[in-house]
């Protein structure tokens, strides 16, 4: 890809694309030109490098500001979801809380899609469970209707009769009392329950004044049940202030990011998210981009957030979010930002063992004896079929967590090497396929496996080093005694009964069987069409006759001059050609 001729200085939003016009990478920039430049240096790293090699051109968008470039590429990420940039595990799965306001007698529900204009969302949550408690509690303290009726039915529902609804649908409430149980909803959700409770206690008083007796023991339970839930909030500060504490665990494209929930000096929860960075941008990158996708589209947002550190891009953060982002530095509001930590830290413990755990145990074995950094969960095996040069093919087969994908399978015809070299044979196919992996952003193999010994794992290393890759594992292993060639010249030897050398060799044979498949599969396909379409004299009209006369071609292979001849257009001439023919090719 080359540089564009022309690039503005304006800020705005540019977007790399692949050779199908898809979006791969989207930023945003205070210049476009400078910025898309870096790209094309050679001290880009591996963002740039990565970018670069799979894009095949480049788009922009000028904005007025920084901070409008900074939203709309929000946008455009949410809505493009390019797989380089930094993004949320199982963005789509987060739950939200949704009150209808957009109704005519609002709702209160779960979902897991934000509609601009339409309601007020609480959010995103991590548990679908809590928050259905959530809901279930709220249902008890303030009684809202669940029916998704569009038209109210003309009659109360079960819900009304055991006191979980105040059936607006018969008028047994006014819309102005029914919203007043609406904005109780929100102010819980925003976490200010302690004007909720003043609230409560004067409506269970008036009503109890006013003879009420069976309201005033319903707004009572309320109360106790709202007191319950505060008194499992710890008050961290007393002057009721609200915010968020954030921060960050991770390394090697995987963070967690832990959010403790500050309402009117209360511990109101705590939300943990997993974070994808494919191109390794680092923390603050990860941090930068959580801020914007995490509370741009709330309709709370606590005016004051925590970080573990400023960031470059923070203060058109502060501008577009509307709230002050800090680092503390002492107090209770540092004491919470390393608790945020230590949270963060457990969850990403506990995700990498999620992880480990779903990994089969030949993988994990194979990854100690090889000494890889990570679990070689795809492997892809390379093999080599001819016979003395003739009809040469490759087989790649790829395995996933110990087993055959068999739809990612992959064979090749040779094509630059004539005669006997199953050196550089292997050499062309693994070249292909890792050029073709590269052009098509695929995922690149963990461990590479070629069938043979130190000549084709030279020959592997020797491929990957021309391409001017890195991060590369491969390795070669050896029939009969399944002996393992490593890269640092080393011979490795496992114990038969060994998990991992078993998985080795599963991949190794079915390489190999593929390889063979294809090998026959061109013979054959050379046998049946090139004997009869290569003999002089003879055209469609003729090879259909004497297809049609003896049924097959191995018959016609058995045939006399003879039998030939009784085949019409068949002269004694060609019927000796076509016998001459056949017999020479076996």
């Amino acid at each position: 890809m080359k540089i564009p001729d022309y690039l503005p200085e304006n800020p705005g939003v540019y977007l790399f694309l692949d050779k199908e016009g898809k979006p791969i990478y989207i930023g945003k920039a205070k210049n476009l030109k400078k910025r898309i430049k870096q790209y094309f240096r050679k001290d880009a790293g591996l963002k740039g490098s990565t970018i670069i090699r799979k894009a095949v051109e480049v788009k922009y968008i000028i904005t007025d500001s920084e901070i409008e470039a900074l939203l709309l590429e929000d946008t455009l990420i949410k809505k493009h979801k390019p797989r380089y940039n930094i993004n949320l595990k199982d963005d789509k799965k987060y739950p939200y809380i949704k009150v209808s306001t957009e109704e005519e007698f609002p709702r209160v529900f779960l979902t897991r899609k934000i509609v601009q204009g339409k309601g007020v969302y609480f959010g995103p949550y991590t548990s679908a469970k809590s928050v259905r408690r959530t809901l279930r509690l709220l249902q008890k303290l303030f009684p809202l209707r669940t029916c998704r009726y569009k038209k109210l039915p003309d009659k109360e529902c079960l819900d009304y009769h055991i006191g979980r609804c105040p059936a607006p649908c018969t008028g047994r409430i006014s819309r102005e009392k029914y919203n007043e149980n609406v904005q109780k909803v929100i102010s819980f959700l925003q976490g200010r329950t302690e004007e909720l409770e003043e609230e409560l206690e004067r409506e269970m008083w008036r009503a109890s004044e006013g003879q009420e007796f069976e309201r005033a023991a319903v707004l009572r339970d309320r109360l106790f049940a709202l007191r319950n839930l505060k008194r499992s909030q710890n008050v961290i500060f007393p002057d009721k202030r609200n915010l968020d504490i954030i921060n960050i665990a991770g390394d090697r494209g995987l963070w967690i990011i832990a959010v403790l929930q500050i309402r009117m000096g209360r511990m109101f929860g705590k939300e943990t998210f997993a974070i994808n960075d494919p191109l390794q941008e680092g923390p603050e990158s990860v941090l930068e981009y959580f801020l914007i996708r995490y509370y741009r589209d709330l309709d709370f947002t606590p005016p004051v957030i925590c970080i573990p550190e400023e960031f470059k891009g923070m203060e058109k953060v502060e501008k577009a979010l509307g709230v002050t982002v800090k680092k503390p530095v002492r107090g209770k509001e540092k004491r919470l930002l390393l608790m945020a930590k230590k949270n963060a830290g457990v969850e990403l413990e506990g995700y990498r063992l999620k992880v480990k755990r779903s990994i089969p145990g030949s993988v994990l074995e194979l990854q100690r004896h090889l000494k890889l950094k990570n679990p070689p969960k795809r492997i892809e095996g390379f093999d080599i079929s001819n016979i003395s040069g003739r009809d040469a093919v490759g087989s790649c087969v790829v395995f996933v967590n110990g087993k055959p994908l068999k739809g990612e399978y992959r064979r090749f015809k040779i094509k630059s090497i004539k005669g006997i070299d199953d050196y550089r044979m292997m050499g062309e196919v693994i070249s292909r396929r890792i050029l073709r992996i590269l052009k098509e952003g695929k995922t690149p193999p963990d461990l590479i496996l070629v069938d043979g010994g130190k000549g084709q794992l030279k020959v592997a290393m020797n491929v990957i080093e021309s391409l001017g890759l890195e991060g590369y594992n491969v390795l070669a292993i050896a029939k009969r005694f399944e002996t393992l060639y490593m890269p640092d010249g080393s011979v490795l030897q496992l114990p038969p009964d060994s998990p991992a050398i078993h998985l080795l060799k599963h991949v190794r044979d079915e390489a190999h069987r593929f390889a063979i498949g294809y090998h026959r599969k061109l013979r054959r396909k050379k046998v049946k069409y090139s004997v009869l379409d290569t003999i002089p004299g003879i055209g469609e009209k003729k090879k259909r006759n004497l297809i049609l006369f003896f049924g097959s071609e191995k018959k016609i292979e058995g045939a006399s001059i003879y039998d030939l001849m009784k085949v019409r257009g068949i002269g004694p001439v060609l019927a000796r050609t076509i016998y001459e023919k056949f017999h020479k090719v076996y």
